[in-house]
């Protein structure tokens, strides 16, 4: 058996009008691909095998950079992906115990978002820190919640079908392809394709 990773999004809370040909082709209404996300969600962003020990790397939900980090001991952790100094990506820094450290002058940034070291001002004169994101590794992925933390706890985490499941074999399709998700659900979940696309084509 044979199962793809498919991850349930729910559309924006924001009311949307339906009549009796909502559904019509054209209908902005009711287009899907016109329908904001809804930032009170949990959201896959990476692979667990991208993210090493004592390593960040940079991602991305909804044009909003985010940093990732796993410390050599303790879960991952998301940042905003930029220091509040210069404004320089924290992915690009490096992993010291349980903080991330900018390139650029050295400042340091826990799990909470705040900054705790600024080597050249002293633990007493420590500035404001960047935005931390919720963060969850399940089944190999790791989600982020980007909208409001207080309800991260409360919202359900979506389903991930039988990704853990032994007798089912789970195909994890990472590439970036130039268009709307839907289109990439729409066209793997078709079954006809198993015989007519090039066998180049079918990896």
């Amino acid at each position: 058996m044979t199962e793809s990773l498919l991850i349930d999004t729910p559309a924006s809370s924001t009311p949307i009008q339906r009549s009796s040909d909502a559904m019509r082709l054209g209908d902005d209404a009711a287009d899907l691909r016109r329908i904001k996300c809804d930032p009170n969600h949990w959201y896959p962003v990476a692979w667990s095998r991208e993210l090493k020990k004592g390593k960040t790397i940079a991602t991305r939900f909804a044009g909003q950079p985010i940093a990732l980090v796993r410390p050599q001991e303790g879960t991952v952790f998301a940042l905003e992906d930029r220091c509040a100094h210069r404004q320089v990506p924290l992915s690009k820094g490096r992993v010291e115990g349980e903080a991330v450290q900018c390139c650029y002058h050295g400042w340091a940034y826990g799990r909470s978002g705040r900054c705790i070291d600024v080597p050249y001002l002293g633990k007493g004169k420590l500035p404001n820190g960047v935005r931390t994101y919720p963060c969850r590794e399940v089944q190999g992925l790791i989600f982020v919640f980007p909208g409001d933390p207080e309800k991260a706890e409360t919202t359900p985490f979506p389903r991930l079908g039988s990704a853990a499941d032994p007798a089912y074999k789970t195909r994890r399709f990472g590439a970036q392809v130039k268009c709307h998700y839907s289109f990439m659900h729409e066209n793997l979940m078709d079954m006809n394709h198993q015989s007519c696309t090039p066998k180049r084509w079918a990896r």
